[in-house]
């Protein structure tokens, strides 16, 4: 009890007490900071429609298409990812965290961009410029493996005509895993947790269910999800850095391409239908990530601490549109 009411409570007595204005205020309390209603519940209720949308659109509304069905139990009951699982069902994840997104925009009365992925920009500079860096330090890593002897190209997997249409698709589906997963972990949720405990925490909270979430995968194993949790943290990093999150869609998208079409290696466990080489990995496991792939070999680590070093320098610091 709110110590300065207890003087008049003394001298009040029946409808006249004041107890009840103070414990009004206290519920108000739990609930209405000084900014509004506070940022735990915000997430709160964000989260509760992610989840809804989720069953309405995912695992009510997608099954109902023909063939959708036996697309998603081909997915979950392998460790091959196919375009057409990567095109559908993460344009359906982006539509579901969008629409989430822009009803709590609506309540909250901010902008949609202000989450971290505005419109202006969106494609432009800052997202090739992530595309490039993430081609080249995945490339880096690749290449430092097969120096060492851990990896080899193989011949050509795919025809001319079978090379150009996986090509395409899989920049397609990639920039869709870009965008779905950078915004689910690092959008709406980045903000709203970070407006409540600060950036870094909510970074650090969030990156580590971002690596939880992929031990899902068929072939994923403990420092595959440490390596994804660094991904995240670098993430984080450039989102305060520039501002946005479209350095880390093409980041994030051009990485994935490079690891999964261009090498043909395992991403997160996980090997692609329709890749450029008949590639293979072969030594211990610490340089080749094994079934999980380059992020579970120790130069992926390396290559992390470069490219937190190596983005630091190029992007200085400065305050981030969204905080």
């Amino acid at each position: 009890m709110d110590s300065n009411l207890i003087p008049t409570a003394t001298i009040l007595s029946g409808s006249e007490s004041a107890p009840a204005p103070c414990k009004v205020n206290g519920f108000r309390k739990v609930f209405i900071g000084p900014d509004g209603l506070r940022s735990g519940w915000r997430l709160a209720i964000y989260l509760a429609l992610v989840f809804s949308f989720q069953y309405l659109i995912i695992q009510r509304g997608l099954r109902l298409i023909p063939g959708v069905a036996e697309i998603a139990k081909k997915a979950q009951n392998g460790d091959v990812m196919t375009p057409q699982f990567a095109l559908i069902f993460e344009s359906a994840g982006i539509l579901m965290v969008f629409l989430a997104t822009g009803i709590m925009s609506r309540i909250e009365k901010r902008r949609f961009g202000v989450y971290g992925l505005p419109l202006q920009g969106a494609f432009g500079k800052l997202f090739w410029q992530g595309a490039l860096w993430g081609l080249v330090l995945e490339s880096f890593e690749m290449l430092a493996i097969f120096a060492l002897g851990g990896y080899s190209f193989g011949g050509f997997a795919l025809a001319a005509e079978a090379l150009a249409k996986y090509a395409v698709l899989w920049a397609i589906g990639f920039v869709l895993v870009g965008i779905f997963e950078e915004f689910l972990f690092r959008g709406y949720a980045q903000f709203t947790l970070g407006s409540g405990i600060g950036f870094w925490p909510a970074a650090f909270l969030l990156s580590a269910a971002f690596g939880a979430v992929h031990l899902s995968n068929p072939g994923e194993g403990w420092v595959g999800a440490l390596a994804v949790f660094a991904f995240g943290m670098l993430g984080c990093m450039m989102l305060r850095r520039t501002g946005n999150l479209w350095f880390m869609v093409g980041f994030h998208a051009a990485s994935d391409y490079a690891e999964t079409f261009i090498y043909s290696t395992p991403d997160s466990g996980l090997l692609a239908q329709g890749h450029l080489l008949n590639s293979s990995f072969h030594g211990p496991r610490w340089l080749t990530g094994g079934t999980i792939g380059p992020e579970g070999s120790a130069l992926g680590f390396v290559v992390m601490g470069i490219a937190f070093l190596a983005l630091t320098r190029a992007y200085p610091a400065k305050k981030a549109a969204n905080q």
